[in-house]
């Protein structure tokens, strides 16, 4: 049986065509989430590995800014306190043997 691959003009799916009735034997739909799928099943799936894979890294990447930004914030909070307190006198509380 011969067949020809038909790339459907309205959408991404690939027909799969017998040449001698003009049947459409299968339809694929591309596994991608992109929509543009190369007819090959396994090329498809291999893009959608990778593009999961090239999110979940963007996801991390930022991730690790925002908590570097919230440290850095975290480090100024911190160092104007200590600032402020050094500036501040400090009395020593008297304590209970002070007196003797």
């Amino acid at each position: 049986m011969e067949t020809i691959e038909v790339r459907c003009p309205d959408c991404p799916n690939i027909l799969i065509v017998d040449r001698k009735s003009g049947k459409v034997l299968e339809v694929r739909r591309p596994i991608a989430e992109s929509g543009s799928g190369t007819g090959d099943r396994f090329e498809d799936a291999r893009q959608k590995v990778l593009g999961i894979k090239d999110r979940a890294e963007q996801k991390f990447d930022e991730a690790k800014e925002r908590r570097k930004s919230r440290l850095e914030e975290i480090d100024k909070l911190f160092s104007a306190k200590t600032k402020e307190l050094k500036d501040q006198k400090i009395e020593r509380p008297e304590g209970h043997f002070d007196n003797d």
